[in-house]
């Protein structure tokens, strides 16, 4: 089993955004890869959540998909979205970065 949650935080380690250290890790064997979403994009949401998103939306994945994804992401940090993540520079972007990835990796949903 590939580990989605090292490769997407050593990704961002090495100066790729949020999303796309998630999208990218998440991505390897993704035959509908497109471009990543860019952060914050959407009302604000952690671009590691909108880039999990889109990789569970190419993989075929359906709406009760993304709602797991949300509900498992928001047990352990409580919101999705950036500001209230980072609260004043407190949250840790590479720790957001490695479960949104692995979450995605757990759920069954990609091809290794």
């Amino acid at each position: 089993m590939i580990d989605y949650e090292t490769i997407a935080r050593s990704n961002h380690r090495s100066g790729m955004n949020c999303a796309m250290a998630v999208y990218d890790s998440l991505g390897m064997n993704n035959p509908n890869k497109t471009t990543p979403p860019r952060p914050r994009e959407n009302g604000g949401v952690c671009g590691a959540v909108l880039a999990a998103e889109q990789v569970i939306r190419e993989n075929g994945g359906t709406d009760k998909d993304i709602e797991e994804f949300e509900r498992r992401f928001k047990e352990k940090y409580k919101h999705l979205k950036c500001i209230e993540l980072r609260g004043f520079l407190t949250g840790k972007c590479n720790d957001y970065v490695g479960e949104a990835a692995a979450i995605v990796g757990n759920m069954g949903i990609l091809k290794d």
